[in-house]
């Protein structure tokens, strides 16, 4: 028998193959419950296939159909910002910072006053991310993210009703939820990952194994591996970026080899420039700061890839997304230039003083929490990225990869800028920078020249950052830690390290148990000093406060409910609060403890409480099916994707051997060599 050709295209694309299906099935395999966030997109994907509407007015708020065990939901309508149940009518109101009501259609006329019911959006909706416009709710998205989850649902849907399934039902919405996520964000994750891959062969030289190790590392080390299983728009943005990036890499490279005229000058690289315009432009209108991401594509365009009129070809694929954006806000709005934010929630605004309400001056030690805290930081929970910056070093000092440098540099930029600057810098509940996520891939490319030059300290690296987010995808992705807790809890928002405090005890102990005890003597410490302001003598405070503390101790034992929350009630400049309870307590799982479900709030609290089972499978894993509220739910997946790991770095070192690839160094790269084009022959 005759040795495979591993040399050749066929295992090539073999190798890529193995790479795009394992990061799909592990994208795939997590489904990650509701969020103000997946919540208010998917609202618009259901109302957009469902009713063909862009308003989510039928989809924002729930309750239960029938008495239990039914699991049907019902939604209720809201017209006007106004709802009826049980025949009470009740008018939505904003909770502004102040936590003041205000009424969402800003006006109370033909009503009385005196018997007005409010209803806080919060509580009762399915999400808080939402602009209201003339008497209609939208998400206060940028739409692209809802958009491309639009085909996966619209089979889903029509499946659906062959079948005589009810989209309504709790399961089914939920399943619905996992497979849309999973066959659009998931899918287009996927992609990225093999762009990754083909982008960090280009840089090495052709490198097979440095560069299979670089994706991986970027797929299943960085939050891009956290976003990939949620209707969340970072790795929209991201994929719409490194692709665009692509393109213009693939026309320049292969321009640079001396093409036959006729075939990829006159032909294929009109048509790369085209998609390029169309894939930066779509990352635009899912995330509009990207606008800004897209002239530096232009730009390097024009002085990097240098193709005569290919500004021209690059425009013209912009202006297709710029045309849906605009009848899309036609549709909404009324006009093609607004955007959601200018009707949003008044609580996400910073006031006149901040440009478009969220943008104010950026910030030193948002800086460093971002990049360097265990609260927030980049370089922490994705340890393999520190060798980015290195990379990306050793880019400039290669003369035919200097414009690919700067280009990388100028997007992490941008990013960096964007989110020091934003009011509301943190994310909410999280682990991740996820303001950085699109970032992320420009920086990975970064890590090939790691796993060259240090290919075992890369390897602990990217061990370390698989770990840390495999267990923050694993347990809960929205850890319920964001700066106004840190404020609560009286540290700085660097002192706080979700991944120890709330991540990796679920995981091992079933319960946040370093997060609940600060929280409870938060909570008792508040109480005393309430107690001690009203007068209360020191020995009736003590028995009280003893009292709470049983109280608390005793429904965390029975993992119930508990009052932990203390959250601001807007009297007194913010010193006073109201102290709620936390289903944080009730956690009795390791993995998948998000209780959201994507249909949010309740208007009657009858459904889906702590330790119900819709609480406790709105979020799950697939390896649940078989090891339910276990660890071993993750065997599956590694072993599976073990495997085709396994495969994939074998082909790679044969392919390696057989090429003998050392002879096209990264680090002996020369301008016009063939390493600066290798992008060009797979």
């Amino acid at each position: 028998m005759t040795s495979p050709d591993f040399a050749s295209d066929v295992w090539s694309r073999r190798l890529a193959r193995l790479i795009f299906v394992a990061a799909f099935l592990a994208f795939g395999f997590f489904h990650q419950g509701g969020g103000w966030n997946p919540n208010a997109r998917f609202a618009m994907v259901r109302a957009i296939v469902e009713q063909g509407k862009f308003s989510i007015d039928s989809y924002l708020i729930y309750t239960h159909a029938q008495p239990d065990p039914s699991t049907e939901l019902r939604r209720v309508p809201v017209r006007d910002g106004e709802f009826t149940i049980g025949g009470q009518t009740k008018i939505l109101v904003w909770i502004d910072p102040h936590s003041r009501p205000v009424p969402v259609r800003g006006d109370l006329d033909g009503h009385d006053s005196r018997q007005i019911n409010f209803s806080d959006l919060r509580a009762t909706a399915v999400t808080g991310d939402v602009a209201y416009f003339q008497g209609h709710f939208h998400p206060n998205k940028a739409p692209g993210t809802s958009f491309i989850a639009i085909p996966a649902y619209w089979f889903i849907y029509h499946f659906e009703r062959i079948i005589g399934a009810n989209p309504d039902d709790w399961w089914t919405l939920t399943l619905n939820a996992w497979l849309t996520g999973a066959f659009s964000v998931g899918l287009l994750s996927a992609l990225g990952v093999l762009l990754c891959y083909r982008l960090a062969l280009a840089f090495s030289g052709g490198r097979r194994v440095a560069s299979v190790m670089t994706a991986l590392a970027f797929a299943f080390g960085t939050m891009f591996f956290v976003h990939a299983t949620s209707l969340y728009e970072h790795n929209v943005v991201a994929v719409g970026l490194i692709a665009s990036f692509y393109l213009l890499y693939r026309v320049k490279t292969d321009l640079g080899r001396g093409s036959a005229v006729g075939s990829f000058t006159d032909i294929r690289a009109e048509w790369y420039l085209f998609l390029s315009g169309l894939c930066a432009g779509y990352a635009a209108i899912t995330n509009y700061i990207v606008a800004v991401v897209v002239i530096i594509l232009g730009v390097y365009l024009l002085f990097g890839v240098r193709k005569k009129i290919g500004w021209l070809w690059f425009g013209l694929g912009l202006l297709g997304p710029f045309l849906l954006i605009c009848a899309y806000n036609v549709a909404c709005f009324g006009t093609p230039f607004t955007t959601n934010y200018r009707y949003q929630n008044p609580f996400f605004r910073s006031g006149n003083n901040a440009f478009l309400d969220v943008l104010v001056w950026p910030r030193w030690d948002i800086l460093l929490t971002i990049l360097f805290s265990p609260f927030r930081g980049l370089f922490f929970t994705s340890p393999i990225l520190l060798l980015g910056p290195v990379g990306l070093v050793w880019l400039f000092q290669h003369k035919c990869y200097r414009d690919e440098a700067w280009l990388l540099s100028a997007i992490f930029g941008i990013f960096i800028l964007f989110n020091t600057s934003f009011n509301g810098w943190d994310g909410g509940w999280g682990v991740v920078p996820r303001y950085l996520g699109p970032a992320v891939p420009f920086l990975a490319l970064g890590v090939v020249s790691g796993f060259i030059r240090f290919f075992k300290i890369s390897c602990l690296l990217a061990a370390l950052s698989i770990g840390m987010m495999l267990l923050t995808t694993a347990v809960d992705p929205q850890a319920p830690c964001d700066v106004n807790a840190t404020s609560v809890l009286g540290k700085q928002a660097w002192q706080l390290n979700p991944l120890t405090a709330y991540e990796l005890p679920i995981f091992l102990t079933r319960h946040p148990g370093p997060l609940i005890r600060i929280q409870e003597e938060q909570v008792l410490h508040y109480y005393d000093s309430e107690l001690a302001r009203k007068g209360t003598g020191p020995e009736l405070r003590q028995n009280e406060v003893q009292k709470l503390r049983q109280y608390i101790d005793e429904q965390i034992a029975t993992s119930s409910a508990a009052p932990l929350v203390l959250n601001p009630t807007g009297q007194n400049d913010g010193a006073e609060y109201s102290i709620d309870y936390s289903p944080l307590s009730a956690i009795a799982t390791p993995v998948s403890v998000n209780p959201g479900g994507i249909y949010g709030g309740w208007v009657d609290g009858a459904f889906g409480g702590p330790g119900s089972p819709q609480a406790r499978w709105n979020s799950f894993n697939v390896g649940e099916f078989l090891f339910p509220e276990s660890q071993w739910s993750l065997f599956p997946l590694l072993l599976v994707d073990g495997v085709l790991v396994w495969l994939a770095l074998r082909i790679a070192g044969e392919i390696d051997r057989s090429a003998n690839s050392h002879s096209n160094n990264f680090l002996n790269a020369n301008p016009g060599s063939d390493s600066c084009q290798q992008i060009g022959r797979d």
